[in-house]
């Protein structure tokens, strides 16, 4: 298996997942069989240019993220550091909220 498989396969399932799809769910929500789409994830097949569009466009990502580095790792950092921010922001907010109406 090269290494352009391994990252697809990595990246794949971890977009999969992070929707909450099974393959089962997963393969029939792109018009696939399980059998293929399980033999994509173990690197015995590897899908066609019509095929990777139509896991992107699922996924709601660009074709190209399927194949780059530490995805998951840079993703899960992003992730973490706009929820972070997001629950600043809203707690600032609510102070503002509290700090008006006790005036």
């Amino acid at each position: 298996m090269t290494h352009i498989q391994e990252l697809f396969i990595k990246n794949l399932r971890f977009y999969r997942k992070k929707k909450n799809f099974t393959q089962l769910a997963f393969s029939e929500r792109i018009d696939l069989s399980p059998n293929y789409l399980n033999a994509v994830e173990n690197g015995k097949n590897f899908p066609s240019p019509e095929v990777l569009q139509k896991i992107a466009d699922e996924l709601e990502i660009l074709p190209y993220e399927l194949f780059l580095e530490n995805v998951s790792d840079d993703k899960k950092r992003f992730d973490t550091q706009l929820s972070n921010k997001i629950i600043q922001d809203l707690k600032s907010q609510i102070c503002l909220v509290f700090d008006n109406y006790r005036k």
